[in-house]
């Protein structure tokens, strides 16, 4: 038992590997279709173009994540959406790659998986006791790496060296899988209000939420590019900057960028132990930034390409692992709009990717070559993070950052 007398639950490392599901489908949206579409002529731009609008249209999951807080119960969310992705995934995978339901697909699939990942995350956050935080928020990042590594190495030639429609069970096989952890998580202390409450309470409680200075102060953090590394979306398009071969690229990018990301997360949860989140979140950005910059003096060869793609991997798996136990360490335990503030967390950290793979390119083109993608990158980064420096040693200093460790089976107070 723990000082709130609530039993430690048992394997919180499994729970944390449902979001492997996330991973895994992922893979299909950002590599897998992709894959599938250059292999049928359809150039890099409309495929860049496609990817965009996915990653736009996943930002939407804070308007609809309120309604995984109503109706029916967390464990039914997250299972239903488990399935809609599995669904989605596979029907992204069996269109015709050059057809008009390519686009309109990839959209509802990246929208269902952040919303999936937001079911579980809101499900995990009010369920466990804070004291899991960093647990789960570690494990929650293995699932993410493990599945979307998984999916990234093994979709296309499951796809097109089986013969059909085999390739696509063995997705659907391997998709569902992490669902069936999903009978591991407990259920959150609530009563029936909380599970079925009213949209008119839901609204209400949304309007305290937004107001809350302890979530405003977390999307302050995610929203600024401290520690987003989005460089590592921009590796595969790179190769060539380094003269390194295109098999080098999928190895690195997919084996080696996947490996590295499981290793540092488990890396981040001993670190955990000395360091809070939020300073484990900065001090990872500010390391980042410079290993960024170091890279831009040395010579662009394929074995520094290597070196570049698991030291920015690494970096990216620790603020990762950092910013979730952030994120669950605000959730009160039991509270009944846990998923819409994790949707809305979720969608603060995503925002870095939308524009900070813009400013990437912009320097890329100012400059004229890596350099300048990876100086704004790293510049960018260390201004988000010495600006943050500050306020998150006061905010951490107070306890403003953390929500109390007590059950809440009750809706928010007006």
């Amino acid at each position: 038992m723990n000082e709130t007398g609530h039993a430690h639950p048992r394997f919180v490392w499994a729970m944390g590997l449902t979001n492997a599901a996330y991973g895994y489908s992922y893979a299909a949206v950002l590599v897998t279709m992709p894959q599938v579409m250059a292999a049928h002529g359809v150039s890099e731009p409309v495929i860049a173009g496609l990817t965009a609008l996915s990653s736009l249209a996943s930002l939407a999951t804070f308007l609809l994540a309120p309604v995984l807080d109503t109706l029916v119960s967390r464990r039914a969310w997250a299972l239903g959406l488990g399935m809609a992705v599995v669904a989605l995934t596979l029907a992204l995978l069996g269109v015709p790659p050059t057809g008009p339901l390519v686009a309109p697909l990839m959209m509802a699939d990246a929208l269902a998986l952040v919303m999936l990942t937001t079911a579980l995350g809101g499900w995990l956050g009010a369920a466990l006791p804070k004291t899991m935080d960093d647990t789960i928020g570690t494990w929650f990042a293995v699932g993410n790496a493990a599945g979307f590594g998984l999916g990234a190495l093994t979709q296309h030639w499951l796809i097109t060296a089986l013969p059909a429609p085999w390739g696509l069970v063995a997705v659907g096989v391997a998709a569902s899988l992490p669902l069936a952890l999903q009978v591991l998580i407990p259920s959150p202390d609530l009563g029936l209000k909380a599970v079925r409450e009213s949209f008119g309470d839901l609204g209400r409680d949304l309007a305290v939420l937004v107001r809350q200075p302890l979530v405003l102060r977390i999307v302050v953090m995610f929203a600024l590019p401290c520690a987003a590394f989005t460089l590592t979306n921009a590796f595969g398009g790179l190769g060539p900057d380094f003269h390194v071969s295109a098999g080098l690229v999928d190895v690195a990018n997919g084996l080696g960028a996947t490996l590295t990301g499981v290793a540092a997360a488990l890396l981040a949860r001993v670190l955990l132990r000395f360091v809070p989140a939020p300073l484990l979140y900065l001090g990872i950005g500010v390391v980042g930034a410079a290993f960024t910059a170091i890279v831009i003096g040395l010579p662009h060869t394929p074995a520094i390409y290597v070196a570049a793609v698991i030291g920015e991997n690494m970096a990216q798996s620790i603020a990762q692992v950092s910013q979730n136990a952030i994120q669950f360490a605000s959730i009160r335990r039991g509270s009944p709009i846990a998923a819409s503030q994790f949707g809305l967390l979720t969608t603060a950290a995503l925002l870095p990717y939308t524009y900070m793979l813009a400013l990437d390119g912009w320097g890329y083109h100012l400059v004229g070559n890596v350099a300048g993608s990876f100086w704004m990158d790293a510049g960018l980064s260390l201004v988000a993070c010495l600006i943050l420096l500050v306020p998150v040693l006061h905010w951490m200093r107070s306890g403003q950052l953390t929500a109390p460790d007590d059950p809440l089976g009750e809706a928010l107070p007006a």
